[in-house]
């Protein structure tokens, strides 16, 4: 989501050669295919671009924070591998009533939090109602729970507002993560600080702005896993300094090489470069409450002027193709007649020509600073929009200071990407088209009271052909207000050593630590 999950920088930035969210318990299929035997022991190094900002699952808005939680903690249900169906994690059995309006949950039995404390439906119960509250950024995925009971410590029953149908996808999703009841005894605050889950892996250190050091939980409960004794996380937000670190042996994984170095390090000794199938879909975002983003034809006029294929050669090497909905062909709700603005320079020019710049303006783009794909784009960017009288800036910040940037909706554009969280569209659609969304509509500031009454039809209908009909309605409707510029659908790029085994980011981002491993 994203949210990022939730995603501010780009693809050789954030995504496009990361990985985008979810993913904490395993998902048994999603073990590597690769020939040996997993071996014991290791620790693996990850360079990203950024730190991360929170380890509670609530707060966590941004992939680095969303990509650590799932290390440390578990939901009730996970993603498939594929994308296509949610699986069980702590919750072994579901079942939803005949009226539509009760899920029942029966939980895994002996699981206990790092720290060998149980896990109960007591801290299920506490986790969700948490989780819901409106204050918290990803709170708007649970808005059609009405009540979470605990009739046994082996039982959760969750009563919706209406027959809700993404409710087994909202249950994976990272900020439903389950954490101890009342933390504990803790404060919220003291929680943050010393954060204890049931996931693979627990906190050993966190050295704020440089780097986070997870440990095996010995005390976990998945089949001799996970294998690594060891995960580190560093920021390095310079993609020559994580290339230059990788072939060094310095680290095991590059989250997000930059994409011009992709080919070579696919054929470099010692090293894997692997493409993976995604919902990845990258966007040049508009401020929508600054004029004159406020003109839907300049916004138009912004779409039609962009050539995609010559981005995607230029900066992507072929990787990816042009997107026309703002939904990845990934979802079962994607529309593939909606076709977007394609480059088409004399309606550019027609579209400025109706809108209150005729003439053109000044405006700024925000670019990661290190991210050479990201540099890239917005340097085409510059001499394409200036064909319809846009001078455009382009403005270098430090990851970080770019995402804050964003979400303070102090720019004009940006370079950002949006992928799932879930295995239901509910929660993208709301994140990219939704000021509820916990995103305000990908920090666009987009509104429009049509869309939002489709999103909450859509997500209490329980016939998935009757739900693509309004996903169809609301991604026409997001494409004529052209808040935002949907780019590229794109593959997650990752650069590992070949030590590195059973690593595999699902089709939704998601990626387990839990069933990687090291060969000696």
């Amino acid at each position: 989501m994203i949210p990022n999950k939730w995603l501010p920088a780009l693809v050789a930035s954030t995504v496009i050669s990361s990985l985008l969210l979810v993913g904490c318990s395993p998902d048994q299929s999603s073990t590597s295919a690769e020939a040996g035997t997993p071996q014991a022991g290791g620790h693996l190094v990850m360079a990203r671009e950024a730190d991360v900002a929170t380890l509670m699952p609530t707060d966590a808005t941004d992939n680095e924070s969303i990509w650590a939680v799932e290390e440390m903690y578990d939901t009730l249900l996970v993603p498939s591998v594929d994308g296509g169906s949610v699986k069980p994690s702590l919750a072994t059995d579901w079942v939803q009533s005949e009226d539509k309006l009760t899920w029942t949950f029966t939980l895994k039995t002996g699981v206990t939090f790092s720290d060998g404390t149980p896990l109960t439906s007591a801290d299920v119960k506490f986790s969700l109602d948490t989780a819901s509250n409106p204050d918290l950024p990803s709170a708007f995925m649970n808005e059609q729970i009405a009540a979470v009971e605990t009739p046994s410590p082996e039982t959760v029953v969750v009563r919706t507002k209406t027959a809700w149908s993404p409710l087994p996808s909202a249950l994976a999703l990272y900020a439903n993560s389950i954490v101890p009841n009342n933390y504990g005894g803790l404060s919220r605050d003291e929680f943050a600080k010393a954060p204890v889950g049931s996931g693979p892996f627990k906190l050993k250190n966190w050295t704020k702005g440089q780097q986070l050091e997870l440990v095996k939980n010995t005390a976990y409960w998945g089949a001799e896993r996970p294998y690594l004794d060891a995960v580190t996380f560093v920021a390095v937000a310079d993609a020559n300094t994580r290339a230059t670190q990788l072939q060094g042996d310095q680290i095991s994984i590059n989250e997000t090489p930059a994409a011009s170095s992709f080919a070579a390090l696919s054929s470099t000794p010692g090293l894997k470069a692997s493409a993976f199938e995604s919902s990845l879909t990258s966007f040049l975002t508009l401020n929508n409450n600054r004029a004159p983003f406020t003109d839907v034809h300049v916004r138009r006029a912004i779409a039609s002027a962009i050539d995609r294929e010559s981005i995607l050669k230029a900066a992507y090497f072929g990787q990816g193709s042009p997107a026309g909905s703002f939904l990845s062909p990934a979802y079962w709700a994607y529309d593939a007649n909606v076709k977007g603005r394609q480059f088409n320079l004399e309606e550019a020019k027609k579209e400025m020509g109706l809108s209150s710049k005729p003439q053109g303006f000044d405006a700024s783009i925000l670019v990661s600073s290190g991210n050479a794909t990201q540099l890239t784009i917005a340097q085409i960017l510059q001499g394409e929009l200036a064909e319809i009288g846009i001078t455009l800036t382009i403005n270098q910040m430090e990851p970080a200071a770019q995402r804050a940037t964003r979400k303070s909706m102090d720019y004009d554009m940006s370079i950002s990407v949006a992928t799932t969280d879930i295995t239901d569209p509910d929660e993208l659609v709301r994140f990219i088209a939704s000021k509820s969304g916990g995103s305000n509509a990908l920090y666009t500031g987009y509104e429009n009271p049509e869309v939002e009454e489709l999103i909450t039809k859509a997500a209490g209908l329980s016939d998935q052909a009757e739900r693509v009909k309004i996903y169809s309605t609301i991604q026409e409707k997001v494409n004529e207000d052209q808040p935002m510029v949907p780019m590229f659908y794109l593959p997650t790029l990752y650069s590992y050593s070949d030590r590195v085994h059973g690593f595999q980011p699902s089709i939704t981002g998601n990626y387990n630590l839990v069933n990687t491993w090291l060969s000696k």
